[in-house]
């Protein structure tokens, strides 16, 4: 399947800014990621409020710029949503708070009632054990528990919490049992994700349901009232992101993002077999039209059909800290907002960047849709528990660009390469495409090469070229320079013998060879015994010009006993005799 680039970071969007500042609150005081963020019309009265809810167990509700309302929670929220329960003229929301496992539902700002979840089914053998175990059979009993989670049954968290004091003393272990065999043997779960679903009226002041996912892998779907559950599914893994479509009486799906990095179908209450495997785990889930936006850990935002066919995917410089839709009545398109760690919020249109907003710190929440009577209003959550509002303008343009995104087209121009540079980059094609035949070669050339060396070497050897064994069995170097004294017809050839090596030579000859009609050689051979590296020895040789008209070269040649031809030659060019220059 192929997938289309979005643009990257690096790619520089020069269009006017869409947004507009609206308000800013740095000492807010509440971190509130997305699900604890809502805006609603909770009088009736056409002024939208913000409600918040945050870690520290607190409910907050904005009218404008001041608080209208704040109290405490009983338990640590999960997410926050309002909704109607009832056509009535006029039409009062209703707002719901999910926390561990009950939904606290306020009207009229006011608590109204409480949900709690279903007891989750405990598995008889562990009831069992639980009823006969006895402070003496604590051991016992945490063996037969282990067995259970070895054999793959959920065990419950008093089973879990007395599997985890494996190491701790026995009298530990003895006060647990008797603490926990006071309270009712019970297993609760936690809601993990909210939403709701419209009930056959596809309008926001149309009457809805909550729908919600808990820890025990379930999704269940409450009546407008939240009193009785309608609906109950149960899926592969807990769902972590859940959103809805459609009407419940007609044609409804549940998107629901679990743990296990798959995005899965429930289609009126099915459970469909079309799954979507996820490369990593997600970090948000968004829905426009018929595509499915899932924001991962990879920093990719991949795009899906509701039939589960890859679209394209959009990627990102930095990790995904959260993702909205954003549709306002004031423009016909619907945009994903992508907010980034470096603390850049995106918008996108299908997989085309039409704006960045440039922010201080990280978004960790965002919210979009009317407050107060402005429609297309971000809230804003940051990192430092700031709050933040920014209006869209009513001239703001979000359709796609002309330009497709990317890199700009002069990048497709091919520039003028030098010779040298194109000779190198072919070869790099030559190497990238045939490494194993031009490796071979190498090698072959290699070996090649070293025989020939080889060879060479023992020829050298052999032969004695240049080359003399010496005394310690070692290899050395000799070196000989001649040059000649006087004017004639008697001449002194003054030799330079030195060893060029590091060990010494022995039993060396210096033969001084010649012309017989030309010269008479005093002592054509000079025996050396010994020569020392770094010594040089002069030797003189005495020669006599018997026909002082002619000239001749002078061979001198260095022998050793051990060797055929010369170590060591040169030839020395004789000048005229002087005495002929004389008579002349």
């Amino acid at each position: 399947m192929p997938e289309a680039q979005g643009a990257s970071s690096s790619s520089t969007v020069t269009v006017k800014s869409p947004w507009l500042d609206a308000m800013s609150d740095p000492v807010a005081g509440m971190v509130c990621f997305s699900p604890f963020m809502c805006l609603c019309d909770l009088h009736a009265d056409g002024n939208h409020r913000l409600i918040l809810v945050d870690m520290q167990k607190r409910i907050r509700i904005y009218k404008g710029t001041t608080i209208q309302w704040e109290q405490k929670l009983m338990d640590v929220p999960v997410g926050v949503s309002c909704f109607f329960h009832e056509n009535k003229t006029p039409s009062i929301p209703t707002l719901a708070v999910a926390s561990g496992h009950q939904i606290f539902v306020y009207r009229y700002l006011r608590p109204h009632l409480k949900y709690t979840l279903p007891k989750m089914e405990i598995n008889a053998t562990e009831i069992s054990i639980w009823s006969s175990i006895r402070p003496e059979s604590v051991g016992e009993a945490m063996e037969k528990l282990n067995h259970l989670r070895d054999q793959g049954i959920a065990l419950t968290n008093r089973s879990m919490d007395l599997l985890a004091m494996e190491d701790q003393p026995e009298s530990e272990r003895m006060e647990y049992v008797k603490a926990a065999r006071e309270h009712p043997f019970m297993q609760n779960t936690a809601i993990t994700c909210m939403d709701t679903l419209n009930v056959n009226i596809e309008d926001p002041s149309g009457v809805a349901m909550l729908t919600f996912g808990a820890e025990n892998r379930h999704v269940y779907i409450l009546d407008s009232n939240a009193l009785d559950i309608v609906q109950k599914v149960e899926l592969e893994s807990v769902p972590v992101f859940l959103v809805t479509s459609g009407l419940y009486e007609v044609e409804y799906r549940l998107i629901c993002a679990c743990r296990d990095g798959k995005v899965y179908t429930v289609k009126n209450g099915a459970l469909l077999s079309m799954v979507i495997e996820l490369e990593t785990l997600p970090v948000g889930l968004v829905k426009i039209d018929k595509s499915i936006y899932v924001g991962c850990m990879d920093n990719v935002v991949h795009c899906f059909h509701f039939k589960g066919k890859k679209q394209h995917s959009i990627y990102l410089d930095h990790p995904i800290t959260c993702m909205q839709l954003m549709q306002s009545p004031k423009t016909k398109a619907k945009c994903l907002l992508v907010a980034l760690k470096n603390g850049e919020v995106r918008t996108y249109n299908g997989k085309f960047l039409v704006h960045t907003l440039a922010l201080q710190e990280p978004v960790v929440g965002m919210c979009f849709g009317m407050f107060g009577r402005e429609d297309g209003t971000l809230c804003l959550s940051m990192k430092s528990g700031g709050l933040v509002v920014k209006m869209l303008s009513r001239t703001a343009n979000l359709e796609k660009s002309s330009q497709p995104p990317g890199p700009p087209a002069e990048q497709d121009t091919p520039l003028d390469v030098p010779k040298k540079t194109k000779l190198y980059v072919d070869q790099t094609a030559r190497e990238r495409e045939q490494p194993v035949e031009m490796h071979r070669i190498f090698q072959r050339d290699l070996c090649k090469l070293r025989l020939n060396t080889a060879r060479a070497y023992v020829k050298l050897l052999g032969t004695s070229g240049a080359v003399v064994r010496t005394g310690a069995q070692g290899v050395t170097q000799l070196r000989l320079n001649a040059g000649v004294k006087g004017m004639g017809p008697e001449f002194e050839l003054d030799l330079q013998l030195s060893n060029a090596g590091e060990r010494h030579v022995m039993d060396l000859c210096v033969q001084t060879d010649a012309s017989g009609s030309i010269y008479r050689i005093d002592n054509p051979l000079i025996h050396v015994p010994l020569l020392v590296p770094g010594y040089t020895l002069s030797l003189p040789v005495r020669l006599e010009c018997v026909d002082v008209s002619a000239s001749d070269t002078v061979t001198v040649s260095v022998l050793c006993r051990d060797t055929v031809r010369p170590l060591v030659s040169a030839l020395v060019q004789m000048p005229i005799s002087a005495a002929n220059m004389l008579e002349d």
